[in-house]
């Protein structure tokens, strides 16, 4: 009996697993990029969001969109902008190069190696990847790179400052107080220095056993174990999971379901 029941567990496992592996190579299928979704989205997309989507997105200014390959070839007014293996019969083409029309409007000529790339996907066939079309946010701009978030990793070395440090971070900050003619206010007593810590962590004063306990304590660590007390606390949860209930509203829009029944929490 047993072993019949590891047999079938066995086979379960083995299903599962067939299950598993099959989801996840429909998966890569279907968001596998290729490198024809790669030069579309860093030659093509950008060109198009940044010269064209302002006018012919929403706004389908002389009936024309251009974020989609079916918009292209549907066209506006004057008929479809592309010609797919054509581009010198293409209105796109004629358009960026100012042959008929000037475009973008009001904006400068695009670059030769931009009007290069246009022609060449549509002779190419103008393959566009079968993903959500997108706005004109979609392009990232140098300024978007220069964004703190976005920088790699490093270590810089702290700056010199005229006032005493600890570390290296009181460097950073007093080099920015030193900057506006501040400086550091003095250290904290011991008592001050629990009472700041308890609100902060837990919303709450420290008891009378705390203090008693904290100012009895002259051993090099006594503030470093004050500050593991209070995570390992129940009100340190309770103080900051508050900011999740203010978020959730307590429930009290949705409601929970009990019976069948909506009631409000």
């Amino acid at each position: 009996m047993l072993r019949r029941s590891l047999k079938l567990g066995a086979l379960i496992i083995g299903f599962c697993a067939l299950l598993i592996l099959l989801a996840s190579l429909k998966t890569s299928a279907v968001y596998r990029v290729d490198a024809r979704d790669e030069w579309f989205e860093s030659r093509i997309r950008p060109v198009l969001a940044t010269a064209c989507y302002d006018c012919h997105t929403d706004a389908a200014k002389s009936g024309l969109r251009v974020d989609s390959r079916e918009a292209l070839l549907k066209g506006g007014k004057r008929g479809p902008v592309i010609v797919v293996g054509k581009p010198e019969e293409s209105l796109l083409i004629k358009a960026v190069k100012h042959e008929t029309l000037q475009m973008p409007k009001g904006g400068a000529k695009l670059k030769d190696n931009e009007i290069a790339d246009l022609s060449q996907w549509i002779k190419d066939g103008a393959y566009w990847p079968a993903i959500a079309t997108v706005k004109n946010d979609y392009v990232i701009k140098p300024e978007h790179k220069a964004f703190w978030s976005f920088q790699p990793v490093r270590n810089p070395a702290a700056p010199i400052v005229k006032g005493k440090t600890n570390n290296a971070i009181d460097a950073f900050l007093l080099a920015k107080l030193e900057a506006n003619d501040l400086t550091f206010n003095p250290p904290a007593d011991k008592r001050s220095l629990l009472r700041r810590a308890t609100y902060d962590l837990t919303g709450l004063p420290p008891t009378l056993s705390q203090v008693d306990a904290f100012l009895a304590d002259n051993s090099p660590d006594a503030f470093a174990k004050v500050i593991d007390r209070l995570l390992a606390s129940p009100q340190y949860g309770e103080r900051w999971g508050r900011h999740w209930l203010d978020v959730a509203r307590y429930s009290d829009t949705v409601g929970m379901v009990d019976a069948g029944r909506n009631t409000q929490g």
